[in-house]
This record gives structure tokens, sequence and C-alpha cells, in this order.
């Protein structure tokens, strides 16, 4: 009897725990509306609307277009945020942008990448980028 117990208790609680954890990632989807072309992950994406997902382990990012096209991104923490801010930050270099960080909501963590090659050469040929930040809204 007392082995019942401990098993339905332990089952509940782990239910619970997973259950949580389910829910979580689903509120951790974000939309952009990014009004010009930029670059994420050595892809190019055009002006538009994306969804931008964070996934279950730290620093996994997914961006998406509306046609189902998304890249994901392996980034790392390169700074601070304001949990109730959450945007994308973009490095212009003349008219093309690079994705440099990624601000969710109710994390006090931006998240970056390593620069890339395009952004490299962009620097290289351009020098200091301009910074744009785009808000992220619910879904």
């Amino acid at each position: 009897m007392t082995r019942q117990i401990t098993n339905a208790v332990l089952t509940a609680g782990l239910s619970a725990l997973l259950g949580s954890a389910a829910l979580k990632a689903q509120d951790r989807a974000e939309l952009a509306t990014v009004p010009f072309a930029f670059h994420a992950q050595q892809t190019s994406f055009e002006a538009g609307k994306y969804r931008v997902e964070e996934g279950s382990t730290n620093g996994v990012f997914r961006i998406a277009e509306q046609s189902g096209r998304s890249v994901y991104l392996m980034a790392h923490p390169v700074g601070d945020a304001n949990p109730n801010e959450p945007k994308l930050t973009f490095a212009c270099y003349g008219g093309q942008c690079v994705l440099e960080k990624i601000s969710m909501p109710g994390s006090n963590v931006a998240w970056g990448q390593s620069q890339s090659s395009i952004e490299k050469s962009l620097s290289h040929k351009l020098g200091a980028a301009a910074m744009i930040s785009v808000p992220l809204k619910a879904r």
C-alpha cells in the first residue's frame, strides 16, 4: 500500500514537472517585424515577419519566416538585457544588416553569436556598424 502511494506521488510530481516544462517551452516564442533584409547564420532573409523561438536548451534559437524557412542559431551570453524589452539587435553596415543579439522576454541575458564571415567582411570593408533594434512581441 505504501509503495503504491509513493509511486502515485512520484508519478504525479513527474507529470507536473514535465507538463510545466512543455508549457514553458511553448511560451518562448515571439514575433518580430523586421523592416529590412538581414543575415543570420550565413543565411539571407528578406524584410518581413519572423517567429523567434527559444529552445529548451540555453542558447538555441530558431528564426522562422512565415513561409516556414528557418535557421537555428547557437548563441552564447553576450551581456545584460532588460527582461521587459525583448528585442532583436542588428549590426548594420551600410545597407546590410546582421543579426547580432537576441533578448527574450523575462530574461536578463542577451544572447549572441560569434562574428560570422559575412559580418567580418562587412566590418573590414565598411568599419563600425550602426546598431538597430527591432522589438519582439507576444505571438
